[in-house]
């Protein structure tokens, strides 16, 4: 957010004409001010602020502030309930506060303050000799130069009555503005925050037992997890399995200190959430936890003052030797995890809970990371609870907890096999459709002409024709996400060419159609209908076209009106499909499809694709480390390793 707002001031100072800009700064800064306390925003102020002097000089940094003082503002009384009158008073304590600093400056500044005296002066003889200019207004301008004479004599209380107005003018715009733009925001649910609780009872989270537990999202009419009964024990690894909105992520939020809407919850101690010995959380998305600019600096973020950590020790114990001093981004999905869960570790956890960490991972970093899981309960005496939709990983655990909607159960539930990767191919279903993608010694390399230039791709000679089922793998960091943005125009090769239908593909943005691998980040607008309309180009309002887009990826139109927050991730990715296959795209590129998808979800998605791919000869190219059901849909398969195309399936021994 604070980075957002330095971008915003930076344009506003910099562009010419642009100042108007500085006002958006306010929407992240009042984002802020309104979910989190005070001291965040200040953090926001003063990150943004440095990072805007440094590009922008006193100016981005003046307009970083400004804008902190206007979101804090808005959110603070957005947050208290209150209203106009509440933020007029602010506002006049504010202008205050500003006139007597402007005043005590300028008495201590006495060149700067000749300078700005002379300055003001200039502007109102200019103005004055303009009015004399106008027949019958030559007593306006000696009225209007004798009484700024005048004023400029008592000027502490000139410029003091110039700040008041000025703060207060400035306070009830950005509030009028902003409030209207937070109104909408606001109602946007944050409902997966980790909250930390105030307890000052000893640090003990286990052992944990849940007995009838509920919970209950804000603004719902029903349990999004319950009623729920289990115990976590002292050093036991406990797999926690279920179907998409089983409610895996709410039992999170509750064994990580949310408080539950009914049942009770007992623990020894408090959940000490990221405190030493209390409870670590290892999310889906790693790049959500790392903070640090080096791997080192990360795994003791936020450790108290004087905490004796051996960092590297913690390193190899999860597979990152030697890379404390390397530099976080430009660490792979697989290293990303492994640092969240070392710097999990760096806590002493009683209780570390991992929530869906392999999703994102190619297998041989899955196995890795599994092994390091499974040796915590031994080497530390810490509690694992992993949540997780892949049999052979519920099968490492010491028990399995399947959740069944608003229910628990001790019977596991379907659960998302593992399969080999398959032999690289180039047979395809008979007969073969003209070509529609065609890549000739395609390469592409970051950061080209620079030291820093590192190659992505090399001579991929490639070609995807009409109705072709294409699967792509490789680890991670090989080159595929790379390879996909190529094929979709979004990126320009470095050497070699990409066309579709015999014309560069960048020429035709948008006629191959990419899902990328986090739904969500896709879905721009508030509802289902809206998102499907913006994505494929017509109106809202067509309701037709709408419930036929959702017809065809199999979701019941009256989903039309549901908010994107509330659909499933199933539901999610098919939303992406519909606004994609309104659009009739000459190709569709899905990167990760099946991640964090249940068995019956991951079954129902394929099957919908295969018969897209057959009854409307589209062409589809997958990118995925889950390979089992791919059969059907993908004949030919192809293989990544180190941005060259190899003839046998990437292993760990062939990692870069």
């Amino acid at each position: 957010m604070a980075a957002l707002c330095a971008a915003i001031a930076i344009i506003a100072v910099v562009v010419p004409f642009a100042a108007g800009l500085s006002l958006l700064g306010t929407v992240p800064m009042g984002l802020l001010a309104y979910r989190h306390r005070l001291r965040v925003l200040l953090a926001a102020t003063i990150a943004g602020g440095l990072v805007a002097f440094l590009i922008a000089g006193m100016g981005g940094l003046m307009t970083v502030v400004n804008c902190a003082y206007i979101g804090g503002l808005t959110g603070i009384v957005k947050r208290r309930g209150r209203g106009t009158p509440t933020v007029f008073l602010c506002s006049l304590v504010a202008g205050a506060l500003f006139g007597i600093v402007i005043v005590a400056a300028l008495g201590v500044l006495s060149r700067l303050r000749n300078l700005i005296f002379d300055s003001m002066t200039a502007n109102i003889t200019g103005a004055a000799a303009v009015l004399e200019r106008v027949p019958g207004f030559a007593p306006a301008a000696e009225r209007l130069t004798r009484d700024f004479a005048t004023a400029l004599y008592y000027w502490p209380f000139l410029f003091f009555g110039m700040g008041v107005l000025s703060i207060t003018f400035v306070s009830l715009v950005g509030w009028w503005a902003l409030s209207r733009v937070m109104k909408r925001l606001v109602d946007v649910p944050d409902v997966h925050k980790l909250e930390v609780t105030p307890d000052t009872a000893p640090v003990a989270p286990v052992p944990l037992r849940l007995t009838d537990v509920c919970f209950r999202y804000p603004n719902s009419d029903h349990d999004a997890l319950g009623p729920v009964s289990l115990e976590v024990r002292p050093g036991e690894h406990l797999a926690v399995t279920g179907a998409n909105g089983s409610g895996k992520t709410t039992l999170m939020l509750v064994l990580s200190g949310r408080e539950a809407t009914s049942g009770t919850v007992e623990r020894p101690g408090a959940v000490g959430l990221g405190k030493l010995g209390g409870t670590a959380v290892v999310m889906q998305h790693p790049e959500s936890q790392v903070l640090g600019s080096r791997v080192a600096d990360d795994v003791v973020w936020g450790l108290p003052p004087g905490t004796d950590t051996d960092v590297e020790k913690l390193l190899g114990e999860v597979g990152l030797d030697g890379l404390a001093e390397r530099d976080t981004g430009g660490l792979s999905g697989g290293e990303l995890q492994r640092l969240a869960v070392a710097a999990a570790l760096a806590r002493e956890p009683s209780l570390l809970i991992a929530d869906e960490v392999t999703s994102m991972v190619d297998q041989d970093g899955r196995e890795d990371l599994m092994a390091v899981l499974s040796g915590l309960t031994r080497r530390h005496r810490t509690a694992l609870v992993h949540i997780t939709h892949y049999n052979d990983e519920a099968d490492a655990a010491d028990r399995t907890v399947a959740l069944v909607g608003n229910g628990a159960s001790s019977d596991n539930t379907e659960m998302v096999q593992t399969a080999d990767a398959p032999p690289a191919s180039g047979v395809a279903e008979t007969p073969r459709g003209k070509p529609v993608l065609e890549l000739v010694g395609v390469g592409h390399e970051y950061g080209s002409g620079t030291p820093w230039a590192k190659a992505a791709l090399s001579g991929i000679d490639l070609t995807v024709h009409e109705g072709d089922g294409l699967l792509i793998h490789g680890l991670n960091g090989s080159g595929k996400s790379t390879l996909a943005w190529i094929m979709a125009g979004l990126a320009l090769p470095t050497s070699g060419s990409c066309l579709l239908d015999g014309k560069p593909v960048s020429d035709q943005v948008g006629a191959v159609a990419i899902s990328f691998q986090a739904a969500r980040l896709q879905l721009m607008r508030s509802h289902v209908g809206h998102e499907i309309a913006s994505a494929a180009g017509f109106s809202k309002r067509d309701r037709d076209r709408i419930n036929a887009a959702l017809g065809t990826v199999g979701l019941d139109p009256a989903l039309a009106d549901r908010r994107i927050d509330q659909l499933s991730g199933g539901q999610m990715r098919r939303v992406v499909l519909a606004g994609l296959l309104a659009r009739s795209p000459r190709a569709l590129i899905l990167d990760e499809p099946l991640a964090g998808l249940d068995a019956a979800s991951q079954r129902g998605l394929l099957q919908l694709l295969v018969d897209l791919r057959r009854r409307e000869r589209l062409t589809v190219v997958v990118i995925s480390h889950d390979f089992a059901g791919l059969e059907e849909l993908c004949p030919r398969t192809l293989h990544l390793r180190d941005g060259v195309l190899a003839a046998e399936p990437t292993t760990a021994g062939g990692m870069s």
